[in-house]
C-alpha cells in the first residue's frame, strides 16, 4: 500500500487535506478488492472491503461536526448501503468459520455444515467475482464527491467532538453490557470498540509506541466481541434454519460466557479514563505533535 493510501494522518499534514487523501485511500483500497486488482481470494476480497467501508464509515462519524448534517448523512448512507451489498457473501463464510473453531463432534457438526453450504451457496454461490459490481459504483461517486468535502479548519476542534462521542459511548456500553449483556448491546459496543481501534490507527504518529498500545488493546477487544457475535448469529441461524443439537448450543453459550468475561476485563483497562480525561490526553499529544512538526527533524 502506498503511504498515500494509508489510513493515518502525517505529522504536518493540514488536517482537511489529510482526511480526504484517508479517504480516497479507503475507497481506492477497496475498489482494487472488488474489481480483482490485488492478489486476494474472492472471498478475501469481500472481507478487505468490507473492512475499508468500516474504516471509512468511522472516518465520517470522527469529523461528522466538520463535514454537517446534510454531508455526513448522504456519504454515512452511500458507505452502508455498499456494505449492504457484500453482507450476505461475507455471513456465510463466517458462519462455516465459527463452526469448525468450535470443534464439535463431526456427527454433530456434520448436518449443520451441510446446512451451512447449501446456505453459502443460495447467497454468494459462484458470483463472488461479480459481486462487488454495485458496491464499486457507489463508491467511485462518493470518491468524486470528495472535493466538495467542506473541510476547512485545521485544529484538533474539528476531531474533538468525534473522539468524545466515540470514547463516552463505548465507556457506557461498556457499563451497560455489564449488568445486561444483549447479543444486539454487545455488537454495539463492538462497533464502538472498532472506532477506538481506527481512531489511534489514524491518530498513531503522534505518539506511536502510546497510540500503538491502546489501538491493539481495542483490536484484541473488538476480535473478541466479534468472535462472541459470530457465535450468537451462527446459533441464531441453526435454530432458524437447521435442527440446532444440544450439544451446539451447550458449546456455544460456554464459549460466550469465556468470551464476554475477557471482554469485560480488557474494557475496565481501555475505558479507565473519565472522557475529559481521554480528550485532554488526546488533544496535548496533537499539540505537541504539531509543534514537533513546525520544527522540523
Amino acid at each position: 500500500m502506498s503511504d498515500a493510501r494509508e489510513y493515518r494522518l502525517k505529522l504536518g499534514e493540514p488536517l482537511p487535506e489529510g482526511i480526504a487523501r484517508v479517504a480516497r485511500g479507503r475507497i481506492d483500497e477497496a475498489i482494487d478488492e472488488l474489481s480483482g486488482a490485488t492478489d486476494s481470494s474472492p472471498e478475501e476480497a469481500v472481507h478487505n472491503a468490507r473492512k475499508d467501508l468500516k474504516k471509512l464509515r468511522a472516518l465520517l462519524r470522527l469529523v461528522r461536526g466538520e463535514l454537517g448534517k446534510g454531508v455526513y448523512r448522504r456519504e454515512n448512507a452511500s458507505f452502508r448501503d455498499a456494505a449492504a451489498a457484500l453482507a450476505g457473501l461475507r455471513d456465510a463464510d463466517v458462519m462455516l468459520v465459527t463452526l469448525e473453531k468450535l470443534e464439535l463432534d463431526e456427527a454433530v457438526s456434520g448436518p449443520l455444515r451441510q446446512a451451512l453450504e447449501a446456505h453459502r451457496l443460495r447467497t454468494g454461490g459462484g458470483g463472488r467475482e461479480q459481486a462487488g459490481g454495485e458496491p464499486i459504483e457507489i463508491l467511485s461517486e462518493a470518491r468524486a464527491r470528495i472535493v466538495d468535502w467542506p473541510l476547512e479548519d485545521d485544529s484538533f476542534a474539528v476531531l474533538q467532538p468525534g473522539l468524545r462521542r466515540m470514547y463516552r459511548d463505548g465507556r457506557r456500553d461498556w457499563r451497560a453490557m455489564q449488568d445486561e449483556p444483549s447479543v444486539e448491546g454487545l455488537h454495539e459496543w463492538r462497533k464502538r470498540v472498532k472506532e477506538l481501534w481506527y481512531d489511534h490507527e489514524l491518530l498513531k504518529p503522534l505518539w506511536k509506541p502510546v497510540m500503538k498500545a491502546v489501538g491493539d488493546e481495542a483490536h484484541d477487544l473488538s476480535d473478541l466481541l466479534g468472535d462472541d457475535h459470530d457465535l450468537a448469529v451462527l446459533l441464531d441461524w441453526a435454530r432458524n434454519h437447521a435442527d440446532a443439537p444440544p450439544e451446539l448450543i451447550e458449546a456455544v453459550e460456554k464459549r460466550r460466557r469465556d468470551l464476554q468475561e475477557q471482554a469485560f476485563e480488557l474494557g475496565a483497562r481501555l475505558y479507565a479514563d473519565r472522557p475529559k480525561v481521554f480528550i485532554r490526553r488526546l488533544e496535548r499529544l496533537y499539540e505537541a505533535s504539531r509543534e514537533r512538526a513546525a520544527v522540523g527533524p
